[in-house]
């Protein structure tokens, strides 16, 4: 069997876009805004799991919140391997 490209065994990737391309100032300011949603998502994250930890060490703590900081937790924890593996 031979190939039509003259012999080669190169591969060519073709793609297509549709739509107007972005302007530096508009992909400046999408990075921006990107980045400081991340920043307050992280900042969030950050908070939501110290609380939690601060109730499960705390020796006078309820059961109850010990259950929520446990469930926070592993929601968290599953959220975090969750995107991790789909990247």
């Amino acid at each position: 069997m031979s190939d039509d490209n003259g012999g080669g065994s190169t591969a060519q990737l073709l793609t297509a876009s549709v739509g107007m391309p972005e302007s530096r100032a508009d992909g400046r300011a999408r990075r921006i805004k990107d980045l400081g949603l991340f920043a307050v998502s992280i900042l969030i994250l950050m908070a939501l799991v110290g609380v939690s930890l601060l109730i499960l060490v705390d020796p006078c703590g309820v059961e109850e919140n010990r259950q929520w900081a446990l469930s926070t937790l592993t929601a968290v924890f599953g959220g975090i391997l969750g995107w991790l593996i789909k990247r």
